[in-house]
């Protein structure tokens, strides 16, 4: 098989066996009730720091990492060698892996996602009851799915889908770099009512994605054979440049001349480019029906993009394979130089699909977000909050339940106490801790410090950390109004 022909195989099976997955990207929910931390509004953008005035240090004014996956915890894939002093998968064949209980935390749609963010520049201040916030973005999201049945098939082999249709259509692979300008507005209303809003203006660097509604992927199983199907297609938008045969087929994506010979003039044109145009907005309230107790409600990350066709790539991979085996038997005693049926087989696999690229622009989503909370207020230096994670895409629902206990028992110190119900876990017990206010802060943030613990036994990590310039962070006391005359009745 020539080289070329190696490319299309690696690129047919990443790029259109992964071909669908959400976009995971999340907040951390323990920093929801941190107002001090002024970064807060970006998940309710009705609720005003208590700080007049912020600054952010670019880039490492609110820098975020989260990993992680919705099932399975370290110890489900790598574990402890029983009699030797050394790590295996759970494929090993010592391995004390018990299959039931493994398939039996899965769901029939499962997710690996990562997620990263940092902030260039942002600030906000304070005039009477209205707050305005700016913020500058880098963000970037990746996720990965697979259906429940495809580790069925992998673990088990086909002898539970015998004459049945295997359906892949969970399997696939999406990741967005953009860039995110924020301008927020906060007002109250009234002493028990704040309402916010936050329009944003984006630009999209890179994305791979699909037409999820319209894709169809299937392995079907007979007592001698396997029959894969496909219709789907993928789009790409990045810098790469896709290449051809000469029949036009797609064979590979190459790296322009510029970013391989490294010229920085237009390397520095590529970061600050300004194409591939969306919008989003962010809607949040924030209500007290009672002196301690606060409900809030906040819509994040209702958004598209819209990737322009000039650096867009669509490829379509249509028809169908059937796998009958390889017979391996004349290959006794003959020389290196015969056919290789295993070659064969690949040469097969790639001449039965039609793979095409076409370059046309499209429109990715987002994802929103819905945060529902309550806060009570126990005392000026404690309160106790609830928060409920909804995170809807692709008709696809992801929850999270956050209860935390926030304290402020001096001056320029505050901590977070959280536990969360997150990714199929119950095990995450977050941290947050504040030092300092004016003139600098320091914060930093996680929703499972426990991973520090029992990491072996966690589904994903969360950690948030920043440095803010902010001024303005003491509120007097308001005295009651001394009457000029005093009444003599």
């Amino acid at each position: 098989m020539n080289f070329s022909k190696q490319k299309k195989l690696f690129f047919t099976i990443i790029s259109f066996l992964f071909f669908i997955a959400p976009v995971l990207a999340q907040d951390s929910q323990t920093l929801y009730y941190m107002n001090r931390v002024p970064q807060s509004t970006l998940m309710n953008p009705a609720m005003q720091p208590t700080c007049n005035f912020y600054l952010g240090l670019p880039v490492v004014s609110s820098f975020q990492i989260d990993a992680g996956n919705n099932r399975l915890s370290l110890n489900d894939v790598i574990m402890q060698h029983p009699t030797e002093d050394s790590l295996i998968t759970f494929l090993h064949p010592d391995a004390e892996f018990n299959e039931t209980d493994f398939l039996g935390k899965l769901k029939e749609n499962n997710f690996f996602y990562e997620d990263f963010r940092t902030d260039l520049l942002s600030f906000g201040f304070r005039v009477n009851s209205w707050y305005f916030s700016f913020n500058l973005s880098e963000k970037f999201t990746a996720s990965i799915n697979y259906p429940k049945d495809l580790m069925v098939l992998a673990l088990d082999g086909n002898r539970n889908y015998i004459n049945n249709n295997l359906d892949l259509s969970y399997l696939g692979i999406n990741s967005t770099f953009y860039r995110e300008y924020g301008v927020g507005v906060a007002k109250e209303l009234s002493q028990n009512l704040s309402v916010g809003i936050r329009a944003k203006v984006l630009f999209g660097h890179a994305n791979v994605t699909s037409n999820y509604a319209n894709n169809n992927l299937s392995l079907y199983s007979s007592s001698d054979s396997l029959y894969l199907n496909a219709d789907a297609t993928v789009y790409t938008s990045s810098p790469l440049i896709p290449t051809t045969d000469s029949d036009g087929n797609f064979e590979s994506f190459e790296l322009p001349g510029y970013i391989e010979n490294s010229e920085s003039d237009s390397l520095m044109d590529l970061a600050f480019a300004h194409t591939n145009m969306g919008l989003g907005l962010d809607l949040g309230v924030y209500y007290k029906p009672m002196d301690k107790l606060s409900l809030s409600l906040s819509v994040i990350d209702f958004g598209y993009i819209k990737w322009d066709v000039e650096d867009v790539t669509k490829l379509e991979l249509k028809g169908n394979y059937a796998f009958k085996g390889v017979d391996v038997s004349n290959e006794i005693g003959q020389s290196d130089e015969d056919t290789d049926p295993f070659e064969e087989m690949t040469d097969s696999l790639l001449n039965s699909f039609t793979v095409s690229n076409i370059a046309e622009s499209y429109t990715t989503y987002l994802g929103a977000k819905v945060y529902i909370g309550a806060n009570y207020t126990v005392s000026k230096k404690f309160d106790v909050g609830f928060l409920s994670r909804s995170y809807f895409f692709n008709s696809n629902l992801n929850q999270a339940f956050t209860l935390s206990a926030n304290v402020r028992p001096i001056n320029g110190i505050s901590a977070s106490l959280s536990y969360s119900i997150m990714n199929g876990a119950y095990n995450n017990i977050g941290f947050g801790l504040v030092l300092g206010g004016a003139p600098l802060q320091i914060y930093v943030i996680s929703d499972n410090a426990s991973a520090a613990f029992w990491g072996h036994k966690t589904t994903s990590f969360n950690f948030r950390f920043g440095l803010n310039v902010a001024f303005g962070c003491k509120h007097k006391a308001k005295k009651n109004d001394t009457p000029l005359l005093k009444s003599v009745f």
